[in-house]
């Protein structure tokens, strides 16, 4: 195995440049954005399988320039003919991705707020429709868009609880005062069933392993150790079937989400520049950043 691009979130370009915002002074250095380093890949030819690790520490969160970076990891993947898989994993075992980097939702630019969630449209079209076999080896915790990264994928491994180590799952948007996009609300329908959907998406329900594996989150549960082990292999063994007929198989399904979404992007962009530009959506996002910031100091 070796690695093909370590800088892809380079390719965000001077316009990408993060910018000092209220919300962004709530929260440590730590969390500010970077353009390098953000996404590494590794691609094993004998296999045929690509392995994406996000390693925007402390907690993959997605800002305008991780959706870019994630987009352009996977497109660049797809070129090569040989590779017919890829494994998304985190380079921190404790977080898979904390989903959306809210920092940039929080009194926003306006230019960076219509990209932000443009690229966040396009990572999902790129993953959800890619035609890699496509395993998330998720070992920490996938909550929000982080979910979102682990639905797109063709399959689902997770860590198991273990002692201190407890993991979860769920579209959890909810509990911060922000609402889960048609797009995704769809995703998880077409997952777990319309009902409960409904509920988990109404209140915002984090996940166990176990209880994800149960309504079919998840496709299994392994021990902590083997989780990227077993990414490697499922990944192996999808990427030996007859792409034509498994990427056929694939687009069956996802086909009529992947182009409702092409169809209403602009009104799908609206809808969420709107509803984050709203006073009370704006007080709870600064809020939560506040209670985000608390827990840090402790």
């Amino acid at each position: 195995m070796f690695r093909i691009g370590t800088t892809l979130g380079k390719i965000a370009g001077n316009g990408g440049a993060a910018q000092w915002r209220k919300c962004a002074a709530m929260l440590s250095n730590s969390f500010s954005t970077t353009l390098s380093d953000l996404v590494s890949t590794d691609i094993d030819i004998e296999t045929g399988v690509a392995v994406i690790t996000m390693n925007y520490m402390p907690v993959n969160s997605l800002s305008l320039e991780m959706f870019q970076a994630l987009s352009a990891s996977i497109k660049s993947i797809e070129q090569d003919e040989r590779l017919q898989a890829l494994v998304l994993q985190s380079g921190n075992p404790s977080i898979f991705s904390a989903g959306l980097d809210l920092r940039e939702m929080a009194d926003p630019d306006p230019d960076r707020l219509n990209a932000f969630w443009t690229s966040f449209q396009q990572l999902y079209l790129d993953l959800y429709g890619s035609r890699l076999a496509s395993i998330a080896a998720i070992e920490g915790h996938a909550p929000a868009a982080g979910c979102m990264l682990a639905l797109s994928c063709d399959y689902r491994i997770m860590s198991e609880t273990e002692d201190k180590h407890a993991p979860t799952i769920g579209l959890n948007e909810t509990q911060f005062g922000i609402v889960a996009p048609p797009f995704l609300a769809q995703q998880l329908i077409d997952t777990i069933g319309r009902r409960p959907a409904e509920l988990s998406l109404s209140l915002g329900t984090l996940y166990s392993p176990d209880d994800a594996m149960a309504i079919g989150l998840v496709d299994e549960v392994v021990s902590r150790d083997v989780v990227r082990q077993r990414a490697q292999e499922t990944a192996s063994q999808w990427a030996r079937i007859p792409s034509v007929a498994r990427v056929a198989s694939k687009m069956l399904i996802r086909q009529d989400a992947i182009a409702s979404l092409k169809q209403n992007r602009e009104k799908d962009l609206e809808q969420f520049v709107s509803f984050c530009l709203d006073e009370r959506t704006q007080k709870n996002l600064q809020a939560y950043l506040v209670k985000l910031t608390s827990r840090k100091k402790k």
